[in-house]
């Protein structure tokens, strides 16, 4: 509960950094989006014990200033499916995480993504990641990433849907 509170204060801290004085913060549900998608999922530090999973997760686009690109906060519901420890023994991750995600434009509709957050279910501690997205129009983006938590590290395919 306590990485929760930080994380809440730090996101808040955010928004108070960046807001003119005398303005007002509005939330705009344009910028609201879903995704989820699926995960091939390992070990950390265990070769060959791949597990299929999923994830879903809802994002918000904060209205941070940041040149070119965007900031966004996700919280998402992370399932890595059984992994393989060995013949008589598999180990399983579930549970909600919340990141921050930047999203750098890079050529056409191609773009860089780096992500940093905090785990709350089996898995919990830190977690960061990066991969590329690709925006098929302006409602649908295709997301690859690679996803590395205390236990469970993640290849993951994922669709976005924006509001």
């Amino acid at each position: 509960m306590k990485k929760l509170n930080l994380l809440f204060v730090v996101l808040l801290g955010a928004f108070n950094v960046n807001a003119d004085e005398g303005s007002k913060i509005v939330i705009d549900t344009k910028d609201f989006y879903i995704g989820g998608g699926l995960s091939l999922n390992s070990l950390s530090g265990i070769e060959l014990n791949d597990g299929f999973g999923y994830q879903v997760f809802a994002g918000y686009v904060l209205p941070v200033k940041m040149s070119e690109a965007t900031l966004s906060i996700e919280l998402g519901y992370m399932n890595s499916g059984n992994v393989e420890i060995n013949k008589f023994r598999d180990e399983k991750a579930k549970g909600i995480w919340s990141t921050a995600v930047i999203s750098f434009p890079l050529k056409g509709k191609l773009s860089l993504l780096g992500r940093a957050g905090l785990d709350f279910g089996d898995d919990d501690g830190f977690m960061f990641g990066g991969g590329l997205g690709y925006l098929v129009n302006e409602k649908i983006e295709m997301r690859g990433e690679y996803v590395v938590r205390d236990k469970i590290d993640s290849l993951q395919f994922n669709i976005v849907i924006r509001m």
